[in-house]
């Protein structure tokens, strides 16, 4: 059951606000840096206010943390399926990249019947480490994407991951499957994922089962500068399969031909520099072809010399062509605090789930986790959660 959440506070959301009105009455063109021009949009869907998660002395506290063992350096890339079929009702359950203290990542899993994990089911527990020689993840385990395929009986129920393999020179997306989310079988490579605009690597896929459709929003790199990666901007991919994919742009194109479907927004602002990590829902309380149906929470990053990241959000009616806010939906806390809240650094990697039982216009329909870390790293990676509703 999700619970009242006397431990939000909306006075620290005032950001939340004037970024979500400002999406409903502009947009900014996607694949490119220009404005369009506005466009009124009437659905109350588009203006989500956020509330952080305090603790019980009323301090921004994260809701996950490093523990020992394979992560116990910091808990990053986030990634939350909520599976109202579960047997044991923990139906949150929180994937996420692992660090150890000798900075080897791999994947884990915490689940639990409350979205702040103050219950839990699942322990935190490794679900996938390091891959043979040859497995595409040698080296390293990272930015988890899963699905719950609501086609298959709770009983044999088949969760589907996706997430970056790497093998010391390069990264693949690497797909598998589970019965339960913690066994997983069936490592393979995917293919398709080599869009002339990702040159350097693709990563952090976010994938949805619409239909017999899987659809995926992925992160392209195509630069590097002193071995440290460029600007990134958004892709997106079709499968049959889960495994052979079929890049796609908004104008048609496909495979090398195709364009990244998101890019930096106008320099200057919050995410002028880089567009990173996206995580994609498709809201079903909305109307089919409406312009709120495809939900994305992405990273930004505001320029290339001191990146500040912030969350940006977007919405589109085809997952192809997108509007965004001119401002982000979710800043740093306040480094002036003694002692830094967690998040006082930078936002990074949200996961996003909306609650079709919570009224849109109640807090708590929309849940959003993310890592942070604080100011000057007086803090690892971990992850946190604000909670919203509409006006």
């Amino acid at each position: 059951m999700i619970k009242n959440f006397r431990k939000y506070n909306k006075l620290s959301t005032v950001a939340f606000v004037l970024s979500t009105i400002i999406i409903s009455i502009i947009g900014l063109g996607c694949g490119s840096n220009s404005v369009t021009p506005p466009s009124v949009i009437t659905e109350t869907s588009n203006q989500i206010v956020y509330s952080r998660f305090r603790d019980n002395n009323g301090n921004v506290a994260e809701v996950f943390s490093e523990g020992t063992g394979f992560d116990g350096r910091d808990v990053d890339s986030p990634d939350l399926v909520f599976d109202k079929t579960r047997i044991n009702n923990d139906d949150f359950m929180l994937f996420y990249e692992a660090a150890d203290a000798g900075g080897s990542n791999t994947i884990g899993l915490v689940t639990s019947t409350e979205e702040d994990f103050t219950i839990i089911g699942v322990q935190r527990q490794q679900v996938i480490g390091l891959g043979a020689g040859g497995s595409g993840f040698e080296t390293g385990a990272t930015d988890p994407t899963v699905i719950a395929d609501s086609r298959i009986a709770e009983v044999t129920r088949k969760y589907k991951i996706w997430f970056e393999g790497r093998n010391g020179s390069t990264s693949t997306i690497i797909y598998a499957t589970s019965a339960d989310g913690i066994s997983w079988t069936g490592f393979t490579k995917c293919t398709g994922l080599t869009p002339s605009f990702g040159s350097v690597r693709v990563a952090d896929p976010t994938v949805l089962l619409d239909g017999t459709t899987y659809k995926m929003w992925f992160e392209a790199i195509n630069s590097t500068s002193g071995g440290t990666d460029g600007a990134g901007s958004i892709g997106y991919a079709e499968s049959t399969d889960g495994i052979a994919w079929t890049v796609k742009d908004a104008s048609g194109n496909s495979g090398s031909a195709a364009s990244a479907v998101f890019t930096q927004g106008i320099s200057g602002q919050f995410d002028g520099y880089s567009v990173n990590a996206p995580d994609v829902l498709i809201d079903t309380t909305v109307a089919v072809n409406s312009p709120h149906r495809y939900k994305m929470w992405y990273e930004a990053g505001d320029n290339a010399t001191n990146i500040q990241n912030t969350l940006g959000y977007a919405t589109s009616s085809n997952g192809l062509t997108w509007n965004r806010s001119t401002l982000p939906i979710l800043l740093p806390s306040s480094d002036n605090k003694v002692p830094l809240p967690f998040d006082s650094g930078d936002l990074e990697h949200p996961t996003a789930a909306i609650i079709p039982s919570i009224a849109v216009n109640v807090e708590g329909h929309y849940l959003l986790w993310y890592t942070g870390d604080g100011e000057g790293g007086a803090s690892p990676n971990r992850i946190g959660l604000v909670k919203g509703y509409t006006l």
